[in-house]
């Protein structure tokens, strides 16, 4: 007879299909960190006012969350309550992608506002759809740290996709806008594939407990929870983090370390390599230490490596790639280990209040991600106060690339600290949750 965690152990060819909308998804996640504020500030030429424009709409976008995590919550369909907003969130992404990337010089910041918010609010479902999706895929501490893992590895896989087309693009003799014009073109024809492929072949268990007094406030009530705590807080420091290296790293690594757009272009290649490297580092020590030891260590760790590219020497793309390179294996952790937890806490709030709450839950540790993200968008906008040229950042004094350097390498160590700090209070451990399994099934409110 099988063991429950055999039954509850996700094969590898669904877990193919479930993954398989993380490359589209995260093909259009770094570019709305990483590239798009550059690429508009700069190739567009709308200047530092686009860190106010992904500022603003990153706010208004977090408070779409909690009503999706609520009505995700409330939805009982044959199809699933999460795959059918996987396929809400289809034309919406399709249609704002290609008004996003394929723009021509001219557009002004409310044509990038307009766009980015509906964008934003596609990225929002299909991102809570399905990751939400995934805590329901098994209730086994272990198996949702493989299942995350592996979502952790498509993203890279689609991060990859978005980094390497402008690289390639560029090294063919094209320009930079037409590779970012072509990544949105691969993001386009690989949402409906994928999430079709999703949807066919993956199967979602439908919760059995009641949704009739399912309330929004029971978004807010999450919070008072102190582990809930923990992960949010923990999840908005190590956000931050590679937030804020998102947003600065071709400032960084071009204009303060001398490296070219394809030096750079490279590096962040090799970053997110690491992490497919990372991932499954960080699922062995969580099977060894527990989950959130595991998001602890990832933490200091990551903080360490990165404080020492401030010693990259000038010029040196070997070296800077290098410790680009390692700073992507810790990385790795943070969004893989904060979901996984949650999803935990997910059956503790189930057993307490017999309501599932996974949804709201996701919506709730979406909007701490969120909330780092649009913080650190924010700094192209303070850099430009600082008087650094973000139109033609050679232009820049010496001082305003010094205010690049103490972004870039202080605040994402700083944060990465706090965000180990967060979780030393954290107490929902392996046998703990063994007992709420227990006790779960003895009720049959799974």
């Amino acid at each position: 007879m099988a063991s429950d965690t055999e039954t509850d152990r996700v094969g590898f060819g669904r877990m193919l299909a479930f993954i398989g909308p993380c490359v589209p998804f995260a093909a259009l996640g770094l570019p709305l960190v990483a590239t798009l504020p550059e690429y508009y500030g700069t190739q567009l030429q709308l200047g530092a006012v686009v860190g106010t424009v992904f500022f603003i709409v990153r706010c208004f976008d977090i408070l779409v969350d909690p009503v999706l995590g609520h009505w995700m919550d409330r939805t009982r369909t044959r199809l699933g309550r999460f795959k059918l907003w996987m396929l809400i969130c289809l034309p919406i992404l399709f249609v704002s992608t290609g008004f996003i990337f394929l723009a021509q010089k001219g557009v002004g910041p409310v044509y990038l506002g307009l766009w980015l918010f509906v964008l934003y609010v596609g990225f929002s479902i299909a991102a809570l759809s399905q990751a939400s999706w995934g805590t329901v895929l098994s209730t086994d501490y272990n198996e949702r740290s493989r299942i995350f893992a592996w979502w952790q590895v498509g993203n890279i896989v689609g991060i990859l996709a978005a980094a390497v087309i402008p690289v390639i693009v560029q090294k063919l003799g094209y320009s930079y806008i037409f590779g970012v014009q072509l990544m949105g073109g691969f993001i386009m024809l690989t949402l409906p594939v994928s999430i079709g492929i999703a949807l066919w072949l993956v199967p979602e268990k439908i919760s059995n407990t009641n949704t009739h007094d399912l309330k929004l406030s029971h978004y807010f009530d999450m919070w008072k929870r102190p582990n809930v705590r923990s992960i949010l807080y923990a999840d908005l420091f190590m956000g931050l983090a590679p937030g804020v290296m998102a947003a600065l790293f071709f400032y960084f690594f071009e204009e303060t370390k001398g490296l070219t757009r394809f030096e750079c272009s490279v590096a962040m290649l090799l970053y997110f390599v690491a992490g497919i490297i990372g991932a499954p580092i960080w699922v062995i020590a969580s099977k060894k230490m527990s989950k959130h030891k595991a998001l602890i260590l990832s933490s200091l760790i990551f903080a360490v490596l990165y404080g020492a590219m401030y010693f990259a020497p000038k010029g040196n793309f070997i070296i800077c790639a290098a410790m680009t390179f390692a700073n992507g294996i810790p990385y790795a952790a943070s969004l893989l280990l904060t979901r996984a937890l949650m999803a935990d806490i997910g059956d503790e709030v189930m057993l307490e209040t017999g309501h599932d709450h996974k949804g709201t839950l996701m919506a709730i540790l979406s909007a701490t991600t969120k909330v780092g993200y649009a913080i650190s968008a924010l700094t192209i906008t303070i850099l430009g106060t600082l008087h650094f040229n973000v139109k033609s950042p050679k232009d820049s004094p010496p001082d305003a690339l010094m205010w690049v350097e103490i972004f870039f390498i202080g605040l994402p160590v700083i944060f990465l600290i706090l965000g180990a700090v967060s979780m030393l209070r954290y107490n929902l451990t392996p046998a703990r949750h063994a007992e709420i399994m227990s006790q779960l099934k003895a009720k049959d409110i799974l």
